[in-house]
């Protein structure tokens, strides 16, 4: 289940513009396969209609898990944090720290897994969080 918290912005916003940004199989790990996508964002409403459209490619339709988060500024200067962990608890909460330790803003990080039977106990909360940290580092370098 999805739920949302407010907070103050303390430091420097990290954006990217207006764009969609994927890399597939950032991370596989005893057949289980991570897929990052970013996508900016300017409220709750586009967040949902773009996990909407997303499922709607075989790809993501078939995956294990889709979970995701984002960061939107409103209007008042208040951070809107949303999270969804897509039935892999505390994926969504993982996903959301890395946002906030990146203090991006007007964005939705999706991380798609792919499992194939293997249970990684607690690495699949490791593989998520990395997938995000090696997205920041693609996408800064």
């Amino acid at each position: 289940m999805s739920n949302n918290q407010i907070s103050l912005s303390l430091s420097d916003e990290f954006t990217i513009g207006d764009k969609t940004i994927v890399y597939k199989d950032i991370i596989i790990d005893r057949k289980s396969k991570y897929t990052v996508v970013w996508t900016s964002i300017k409220s709750k409403e586009d967040a949902d209609k773009f996990m909407k459209n997303l499922v709607t490619d075989d790809y993501y339709r078939k995956a294990t898990h889709n979970t995701y988060a984002f960061r939107v500024k409103l209007e008042n200067w208040s951070i809107l944090e949303w999270k969804n962990d897509d039935w892999e608890t505390w994926a969504g909460m993982c996903i959301l720290r890395e946002l906030q330790r990146e203090n991006a803003i007007d964005l939705l990080l999706v991380v798609t897994r792919y499992f194939w039977g293997i249970k990684l106990q607690s690495d699949r909360y490791k593989h998520v969080i990395n997938s995000c940290k090696i997205f920041f580092e693609k996408i800064k370098n």
